[in-house]
Formats: structure tokens, C-alpha cells, sequence
């Protein structure tokens, strides 16, 4: 049903830790960052049950789409929760169709433009797209992100809301997280929303050679 994350470095950068020189090497400087004020226990998991029910073979092209959003929001904001989706009815499968769809996760609305296309070497073969025009970030969605690939004892994160709605693709300097893994604090990396889910993305800067 989703799109999961088959390299870890070249999609989240080198998450938190281990950016930089210093990572295995005793002798160099370790950065002291003080503690984040949101403590994250590991929250809800990323989910694992398909949407039910699926269309049927014979569902309208737009309820088709609308189920597919379904299945982006869920990606994007990486926890459970429960996601509508609606397209206009005039949305039809033929090359150059385009429509703006809506989506909500927990109330939080999500609008999409929506484009039917083809590839040059199947010009039969009909496909759509979705570009959202704004994204969802959810706090337990960016903690999943640091449990799941670092595996760290905690996450901890600068107030980042339950759910809000934010820019698509953006750094997000107001929210940012980081690992605590026996009793060593990790450098704050601000969030990122992508239609694979929240992303961190380390920077190396001349005071910290490690982010972690």
C-alpha cells in the first residue's frame, strides 16, 4: 500500500547522528546540545493495515483517485489515524484531465491538482498524478521516523503539534527533534514533510562535526 523508504541515507540525509566526521572516533570533540522540550515515547506506528474497503474493478475513475489520496495521507503523516478523500465527478481517465481533489486526516484539509497523463513509450497506458498544495506534519509521524530508522532510547522534539498543516517540501526550522541514546543528546534537525513522510536532513556546521 506504501511507498517505504528502501535507501535511508539518500532519502533522510544521515539522520540526526553520524553526519559529519567524529561518529566513530573517540578522540574528536563531542557537541554537548541541551534537551528538547517535548519528550516523544514511541507513539502510534506507522500504519500497516490497508484501507478498507477498495474500490471495486468497476468504480468510478474519481472514486478511484480519491481512495489513492487516501492511501498518500497516510504516507505523508506516518501514523494511524482516519483519512478521507473526495474528487469532482467530472474527473475522467483520458489524457490532459485535471481536477483539484480533497483530502482530510483528523479534520486537517489537504487540497490536491491532480493530473491524467501518459509516458512516451505507453501512450496508451493512462496514469494520474497528485501534487498536494500543502502538507500535514504530525508529531508522532516525525518521532516515527527517528524510532524506526535510528532506533535511538528517545526522541525528543521542539513542540511540534499533534497534527498542523505546513508547507510541502520545506524546511521547517520551528519543528525540529533529535535521539537521546545512552544519556547522549543528539544535535536538533529541523523537520521537512514529503509525500514519503517527515524527513530529517543533516547540515554540517563549523561547531558541531557530528550530529549526534
Amino acid at each position: 500500500m506504501r511507498m517505504k523508504m528502501t535507501a535511508v541515507a539518500g532519502l533522510i540525509g544521515l539522520l540526526l547522528t553520524g553526519c559529519g566526521t567524529g561518529k566513530n572516533d573517540d578522540s574528536a570533540p563531542r557537541p554537548a546540545f541541551s534537551e528538547l522540550p517535548q519528550k516523544v515515547v514511541k507513539p502510534a506506528p506507522e500504519p500497516t493495515v490497508k484501507l478498507r474497503p477498495s474500490p471495486p474493478p468497476d468504480a468510478a475513475f474519481h472514486e478511484t483517485v480519491a481512495f489513492g489520496l487516501r492511501e498518500k495521507v497516510l504516507d505523508m503523516v506516518n501514523t494511524e489515524g482516519t483519512t478521507t478523500a473526495r474528487c469532482p465527478a467530472s474527473l475522467q481517465q483520458q489524457k490532459g484531465a485535471q481536477a483539484v481533489c480533497v483530502s482530510t486526516w483528523k479534520g486537517l484539509k489537504t487540497e490536491w491538482d491532480i493530473l491524467v497523463y501518459t509516458l512516451p513509450d505507453a501512450p496508451k497506458d493512462l496514469k494520474w498524478g497528485a501534487e498536494p498544495r500543502t502538507a500535514i506534519l504530525t508529531r508522532d509521524g516525525a518521532a516515527n521516523a527517528v524510532y524506526t530508522y535510528l532506533a535511538p532510547d528517545l526522541v525528543r522534539c521542539n513542540n511540534i503539534p499533534e497534527a498542523v498543516v505546513v508547507p510541502i517540501e520545506r524546511e521547517l526550522s520551528k519543528y525540529t527533534c533529535q535521539t537521546v541514546t545512552d544519556g547522549r543528546v543528539g544535535m536538533p534537525i529541523p523537520v521537512r514533510v514529503t509525500l514519503s513522510g517527515p524527513r530529517f536532513y543533516c547540515q554540517v556546521r563549523r561547531e558541531a562535526h557530528a550530529c549526534g
